[in-house]
């Protein structure tokens, strides 16, 4: 079960906050973290804020890429935007402010698009405008909003003690709606940490970090295929990473389950060939195949329907009909891998 092409594996972490918003650390310690975790890239997404973009650049093998998270004037519809010159006005609507992006020639995710908990002090800020296509990616899983819900559903003191605890599986209604969008355009399925190293007050009596950064960068993982190495050069480095998400060159990872490094998914038809993110053509000899780090439950979908399931570490599946096609992966009931769709399409090659 062999590849035709060598393929270039970077693991990253998307949505960080720091100092300059709700965060409680400055860049250069989480920088620090990353390091010492061998994570190859950070995105970080302050609240309406773009004081530390002088800070991008390459840190001893990790590659920082600052943007902020836009939100609508009523505080929900929140917007990760990354490649951009400067903050855009709050008085924006939503699709106002996808639209702006997306000319600037920007990249935008959704954040936590379906956010719904009963939390005064933390109430959910979920993504509302759906009638609007110029977006290049969504959240399928955002730990700290994961996090919360959990904590809102009661387990307070195993959640605040164990914050990757509750990393099961993401939200259904994120999922479903990714897989919808699939169907006519590439959207790319992000996992995102979130992370802001929250201080709670603990039974009143002292101050606790519940979710530190090291956490929140040991959680949910994005991780980028690419058929050649990543630049050297700063800006030709961002911008890898960028045409990486535009084309779905992506699968997420529950850090919290397994390393996941090595993970691939990909598709032959004779001397064709196509990974996550690419289209091939439909024939009888065309082959899905996938090899893990470990073995897990691997469960095939077409068009969003879970339609086979074998467990190891290696698979084979045999499409019969067009459409898009992804894989997840499970242990012991947590999801582990979800990998971004390959796309199978009719005509000749």
């Amino acid at each position: 079960m062999s590849q035709n092409e060598k393929l270039y594996e970077y693991v990253g972490v998307v949505h960080i906050h720091t100092l300059d918003s709700d965060g409680t650390k400055p860049h250069e310690y989480i920088i620090k973290l990353a390091q010492k975790y061998n994570i190859d890239f950070l995105m970080f997404a302050d609240h309406m804020t773009l004081a530390s973009r002088s800070k991008e650049g390459w840190y001893d093998g990790v590659l920082v890429i600052i943007g902020y998270e836009h939100e609508d004037p009523t505080g929900i519809n929140h917007y990760l935007v990354f490649d951009v010159n400067e903050v855009l006005p709050r008085t924006l609507t939503p699709k106002e402010y996808v639209a702006r992006v997306r000319e600037a020639g920007g990249i935008g995710i959704i954040a936590h698009p379906f956010e719904s908990r009963q939390m005064q002090k933390y109430p959910p800020y979920p993504w509302t405008e759906w009638d609007t296509y110029q977006f290049d990616g969504i959240e399928i899983w955002n730990h700290m909003s994961s996090w919360l819900e959990g904590i809102a559903c009661g387990n307070k003191l195993k959640y605040l003690l164990k914050p990757r605890s509750l990393l099961h599986a993401p939200p259904v209604l994120a999922i479903k709606k990714w897989d919808e969008l699939n169907l006519s355009r590439k959207v790319c399925g992000i996992a995102s940490a979130d992370a802001h190293g929250y201080k709670l007050r603990l039974l009143k009596l002292f101050w606790r970090t519940v979710f530190p950064y090291k956490i929140g960068l040991n959680s949910l993982w994005t991780h980028i295929l690419a058929r050649k190495p990543i630049p050297e050069n700063f800006q030709r480095a961002k911008d890898f990473v960028f045409d990486a998400i535009r084309e779905c060159r992506v699968f997420i990872s529950n850090r919290r389950w397994g390393d996941a490094r090595g993970f691939r998914f990909f598709a032959k038809s004779g001397s064709e060939f196509a990974s996550i993110g690419d289209r091939i053509h439909l024939s009888p000899e065309l082959r899905f195949f996938v090899v893990a780090p470990d073995s897990s439950d691997i469960i095939f979908v077409h068009n969003g329907e879970k339609i086979e399931k074998k467990h190891g570490k290696t698979a084979e599946f045999k499409p019969f009909e067009e459409g898009i096609y992804r894989v997840e992966l499970v242990r012991e009931g947590k999801v582990w891998i979800i990998s971004n769709h390959i796309r199978v399409i009719s005509g000749a090659k």
